[in-house]
């Protein structure tokens, strides 16, 4: 299981400890280690946050591919989380926090995006936007092809095996390009766990 960061105040940590919390110097956080049960620390568990995805610093991907409706080549963008970016998560065995993941990840359907990246991405092409899908009944971030301006939907980039953002060998995966940015990333989306991913 992922980590379970904790805001414990400075006046109760000596109580965390005691509980056993561990610190984590480098990041200047509390955490549940594993192994220990973390529905003791209830009270300094994080509130039900705005977003469900954040990282202290992000990569826009870049590749092409054909648009399923005109079939030219067009580009397509998503953005490309380091390992240790986390995941608000909410379900029956966990308890609600936010986890530190190993990997890296792709994140799709995105929506809620903090206003300095969805700016940059803005910058950066006009074929990248929030749009409405039939498919989803739902409004989200997605591409549209530079040639027809046809929907191009996150399921076949992300999670079709050879998708854009689904690369299955080395050749797809040097496809997709990485712009880094020294900037904070949160979102409302769904993230991926591919190994291939990895070697971004």
């Amino acid at each position: 299981m992922a980590r379970v960061d904790l805001t414990v105040p400075f006046s109760e940590k000596e109580e965390a400890k005691q509980l056993g919390a561990r610190w984590d110097s480098s990041s200047k956080v509390w955490f549940v280690p594993d192994g220990v049960d973390p529905h003791a620390f209830q009270r300094w568990l994080p509130s039900l946050p705005d977003v469900t995805v954040r990282a202290n610093n992000y990569s826009v991907a870049r590749t092409e591919d054909a648009c399923w409706k005109c079939g030219d080549l067009t580009l397509m963008y998503s953005f490309l989380l380091p390992a240790g970016y986390q995941t608000f998560e909410q379900g029956e065995d966990y308890v609600d926090a936010w986890y530190t993941n190993e990997g890296t990840s792709m994140v799709s359907y995105v929506t809620d995006l903090l206003p300095s990246v969805a700016a940059r991405i803005k910058a950066i092409t006009r074929h990248y936007y929030l749009d409405f899908s039939k498919t989803t009944n739902s409004s989200y971030w997605m591409n549209h092809c530079e040639h027809c301006g046809m929907k191009q939907g996150d399921f076949a980039m992300h999670c079709e095996p050879g998708g854009a953002f689904f690369p299955m060998d080395e050749e797809a995966l040097s496809s997709i390009k990485l712009q880094p940015v020294s900037e904070p990333f949160s979102c409302n989306g769904s993230t991926s766990f591919d190994s291939l991913i990895d070697d971004l």
